[in-house]
């Protein structure tokens, strides 16, 4: 059997490894004990002195005139109210003050839309757009002016694609948002 000594001398690195764990140990446990004590506040001066109030000063006296709630017209808002139904349930109106639209085509395959699409815009007929409700995308040309110019763009789109288009009445409640 060997003596610690012996085995201190046969490997010294494990030794020194062994004092040096010991080592931060003991640093580490004197932190704990030490290092609370120095970082707490001295209390007692604060019990003997009181804490350190001051008074809040004042907040600066405004000169406002008091806030009148405005007034609401109830009978112009009504009329209003009914003024705007009316208009959201009228008619188009007559064919003198009308746009148009042209629909040249509706397709359950988006992708046969898209492809007339790019045909008509070749053309340069008028703004050219796809409109998808359900299980159909339809493809409008439009909106124009005037039943003549729509006429006219009709007839190039026949002679050039043989599609006939259908001539309708823009309504910007259903053909206004893209």
């Amino acid at each position: 059997m060997t003596s610690s000594t012996e085995q201190a001398q046969t490997n010294p690195a494990s030794h020194r490894r062994k004092h040096q764990w010991i080592g931060a140990a003991t640093l580490v446990a004197l932190a704990a004990l030490v290092l609370p004590w120095l970082l707490t506040p001295r209390f007692e001066s604060i019990r003997e002195q009181g804490p350190q109030l001051a008074r809040l000063p004042d907040p600066p006296a405004i000169a406002s005139e008091p806030v009148v709630p405005p007034v609401i017209d109830q009978d112009a808002l009504n009329a209003s109210r009914d003024k705007l139904d009316a208009l959201m349930g009228a008619p188009i109106g007559d064919e003198s003050q009308a746009s148009f639209i042209l629909q040249v085509g509706a397709f359950k395959n988006r992708e046969n839309a898209q492809a007339l699409q790019s045909k008509l815009e070749a053309l340069d007929v008028g703004r050219v757009y796809l409109r998808t409700e359900e299980s159909l995308t339809r493809v409008y040309v439009g909106p124009l002016l005037d039943r003549e110019t729509a006429e006219s763009a009709s007839g190039t789109i026949q002679t050039k694609l043989s599609l006939k288009a259908q001539i309708k009445q823009y309504d910007v409640r259903e053909h206004g948002q893209s």
